[in-house]
């Protein structure tokens, strides 16, 4: 989640093309894609969690604003749905998020994207994406582009990490869409477990990009996220852990 939002944006191609490989594994990494036996949206369930989002700067730290995650189940015809909507506040203007993703296989179906500078149009059927992606006072870029693989969505990186049979060792890879740069490829390590927030949760490395990785605590009986740290340069970490709701 925060990973995403902080990835930056770019240029957004149309093509199925893959982006720069990730370096070799040292320890071998599943291949998951949507559908895969491995992946069970039934871990997944009907939540509602707020995230405080914070940065560390050497010794200081500052709240850089609040991401509120609803998720219902719902049914599209015949065809059951992780419905999830993501409010990310990080001042006055907020950014929202809106994703259909087919519960039994968590391929993606639509994606909504509203935020002050830019909105996002997607929908997908197999390998196809179609949609559109721009600013918010011009016309948008169409996007019509057919992959080699079904991906998973870029945005919804984190419910496929709680969906998989996630133990110390585990190690998988999977492909993902991203506006900004197309087909590219995530990865995942359980490095461990550890307490957080009085939960004992799985400890996992998130690998986005060559040198961008982030560390991931998901519950282990609820499957929630409980936190991610990235670092993103010797002295800047940005956290995101879940806090109490008020009311």
């Amino acid at each position: 989640m925060l990973v995403a939002l902080c990835a930056g944006v770019g240029v957004t191609p149309l093509t199925g093309q893959m982006a720069p490989a990730l370096p070799a594994p040292t320890v071998p990494f599943v291949l998951i894609l949507p559908g895969d036996s491995a992946v069970r949206g039934s871990r997944i369930v009907a939540d509602s969690v707020q995230y405080a989002l914070i940065a560390y700067r050497g010794e200081q730290q500052q709240r850089l604003g609040t991401a509120v995650d609803v998720v219902r189940l719902e049914m599209r015809g015949e065809v059951p749905v992780i419905h999830r909507v993501l409010t990310v506040s990080p001042g006055r203007a907020p950014l929202i998020d809106s994703t259909e993703t087919d519960a039994r296989t968590l391929a993606p179906r639509r994606h909504r994207t509203v935020s002050p500078t830019r909105r996002i149009a997607l929908d997908y059927t197999g390998k196809r994406v179609k949609g559109s992606l721009g600013p918010v006072d011009v016309p948008s870029l169409p996007i019509d582009t057919t992959l080699n693989v079904v991906p998973f969505d870029s945005g919804n990186w984190e419910l496929v990490v709680r969906a998989l049979p996630l133990e110390k060792g585990y190690a998988a890879r999977f492909p993902v869409y991203d506006t900004d740069i197309g087909l590219r490829e995530y990865r995942i390590e359980v490095t461990g477990s550890a307490t957080v927030q009085g939960e004992d949760a799985h400890v996992v490395v998130f690998t986005l990009a060559p040198k961008r990785e982030s560390v991931v605590w998901i519950a282990k009986t609820s499957r929630r996220l409980l936190q991610v740290e990235t670092l993103i340069d010797a002295n800047t970490m940005l956290r995101q852990v879940r806090e109490e709701r008020r009311p």
